[in-house]
């Protein structure tokens, strides 16, 4: 059976480059290493063949059309045959500072570090909601760094909702896609009318309120994560340790990011902006 590791093997061998090894790996894909043939590090991705075109496709025009700082870059995308099967791979950007998942291992935020970094991440948001897109799986693992260790990247578009086309996820799904941990409580109930970019503010905000306090805004005393994830779809209150520590470390927009309901949250972006960016100053 072919596997992407000697997919991507033969295509670094085919092409001049060189092969360092496996990044990461998920259900549909999985990254390596490579250094191209001109001397650049990249990550190449590899597809599995057969999995959900559509979304492939809707994933890597999503990256074609953002260009931002603090959004993966996308070099090229190539089809390769490998024992006579097609696969679809893509070169990226090679982010070697590592996931926000181990930054975390070793500490959570201080408040400078939370609006430093989180002004960037509000940013990219923005940038993405401009494009009418909606990433829908903003998590730890999916927020990447560059050599510097301090400027945040988002990657993976595989969930992207482009909101000018047919959604691909069928109505009668109890739960939409997304890590259910930092989904909205839209995308855990699926209800697709009210996803948009306040969707992608939802889970921001969960991932910089573990950042800062440790906790999901959620989370009740000794409650195990499933448990608080029902509280999210049920769109319980959040809980009241989350409410006195954002308030005390005087980021009271933390609350409002998380609202249970989207037009209880920031209606634009540029609001978003603005109140991170007084903070930060």
């Amino acid at each position: 059976m072919t596997s992407p590791v000697d997919v991507a093997q033969e295509f670094c061998a085919a092409n001049g480059h060189t092969f360092i090894g496996p990044v990461g790996a998920g259900a549909f894909k999985e990254t390596f290493h490579i250094v191209l043939a001109t001397g650049g590090p990249q990550a190449l991705k590899v597809f599995q063949p057969g999995f959900s075109p559509e979304r492939t496709s809707r994933e890597l025009s999503a990256m074609q059309r953002c260009s931002h700082p603090n959004i993966a870059n996308l070099t090229s995308i190539a089809g390769f045959y490998h024992d006579g099967i097609q696969f679809l791979l893509s070169v990226e950007e090679f982010l070697p500072g590592g996931t926000l998942t181990t930054r975390l291992q070793r500490g959570s935020f201080t408040r400078t570090e939370a609006l430093g970094i989180g002004n960037q991440l509000v940013n990219a948001v923005a940038h993405i909601a401009s494009h009418d897109l909606v990433h829908r799986d903003i998590k730890p693992d999916n927020i990447l760094f560059r050599q510097d260790g301090v400027t945040p990247v988002i990657v993976d578009f595989g969930l992207v909702r482009d909101l000018v086309r047919t959604s691909l996820t069928h109505t009668w799904f109890m739960r939409g896609p997304g890590t259910p941990y930092f989904a909205s409580p839209e995308q855990l109930r699926n209800e697709k009318a009210m996803i948009d970019w306040r969707s992608d503010q939802f889970s921001l905000g969960v991932v910089m309120t573990i950042g800062l306090f440790g906790i999901h805004p959620y989370q009740e005393e000794e409650a195990l994560p499933a448990q608080t994830v029902e509280r999210v779809a049920e769109r319980a209150p959040q809980s009241n340790r989350f409410l006195k520590c954002a308030k005390e470390v005087g980021m009271p927009f933390l609350i409002r990011m998380t609202a249970p309901w989207p037009v209880e949250r920031f209606r634009l972006p540029e609001n978003l902006q603005v109140v991170w960016e007084e903070a930060s100053r």
